[in-house]
């Protein structure tokens, strides 16, 4: 049977913030630190090949359970500016000076307000999720809402013929993710969260940056916004970067093209460790 660890297995811990519960894993132990945020409805585990290969580099990998997700309980607010409050207190906790953050979708909207905070050197955006309105929530819940809840044996039919460019642990750690998932997160964010725009945040950046877009038919990041991100990115020595014939899971699927793009940058950044 093939592993689902990618040949490193992480060490799994947990951390109180506010009474509430932040899962964790973890890979590798050099001194500089990259943390993970994933997307809504995932986990943890949906690094599970991205993080080892990070960690090969000479990191310490963080990949965190996003609030209502995976073993991480909820919280009481489900606005991108609490969550990323939340994550913050949580690296604050584990003593992690974060070198370098990385977040797709839900964790890259996270990860864009954490910037504005945090003295990084290095910021992953992977198609994230820029603006929200409670329409578009409603459509986003009935697309991505599918089998939260429900037992793995349910829904890995339906996730593995839908997903046939991922890998089989791909499909194995979403199916567990969803299980795991607490509607009452996906519902606060998609529905709750307000109405919302963070593209101006872009042009705050003071970190290096990759902006990970899937192909255009694809992505999530409003066309709009496009422009104001790029003129933005050019600005503070950044790079956009959109991979075609990717979805907008574009470290499952369309691992083998997005992968490589993404350690070639760190690779870059492999002279700013010893600054943070």
């Amino acid at each position: 049977m093939v592993s689902c660890d990618a040949g490193m297995s992480p060490t799994h811990g947990q951390v109180i913030v506010n009474n509430r519960i932040v899962s964790y894993l973890r890979w590798g132990s050099g001194t500089a630190h990259v943390v993970l945020l994933h997307g809504v409805t995932s986990s943890a585990r949906s690094w599970w090949r991205v993080a080892p290969g990070i960690a090969s580099l000479g990191y310490c990998v963080t990949a965190f359970d996003m609030p209502g997700h995976g073993e991480s309980t909820l919280i009481g607010h489900h606005d991108i500016p609490h969550i990323a409050t939340h994550i913050e207190a949580a690296c604050q906790a584990l003593d992690i000076p974060i070198h370098t953050l990385i977040g797709h979708s839900w964790g890259g909207a996270t990860a864009l307000v954490m910037a504005q905070s945090q003295p990084l050197q290095r910021l992953v955006l992977i198609d994230p999720l820029i603006r929200l309105n409670p329409v578009s929530g409603a459509q986003l819940v009935a697309k991505y809402g599918e089998g939260v809840g429900h037992p793995s044996n349910e829904t890995l039919p339906w996730l593995t013929a839908r997903n046939k460019l991922w890998h089989r642990c791909d499909v194995q750690w979403k199916a567990e993710a969803l299980h795991q998932c607490r509607r009452e997160a996906v519902e606060g964010l998609l529905l709750n969260s307000g109405e919302w725009d963070i593209t101006d945040l872009f042009t705050q950046i003071t970190a290096k940056t990759l902006c990970l877009a899937a192909d255009e038919a694809n992505t999530i990041i409003p066309t709009t916004s496009i422009p104001i991100i790029q003129q933005a990115l050019q600005q503070h020595a950044g790079r956009w970067l959109q991979i075609a014939a990717t979805d907008h899971n574009m470290y499952r699927g369309g691992f083998d093209v997005t992968m490589p793009r993404l350690i070639e940058w760190l690779k870059e950044g492999s002279d700013d460790r010893t600054s943070n």
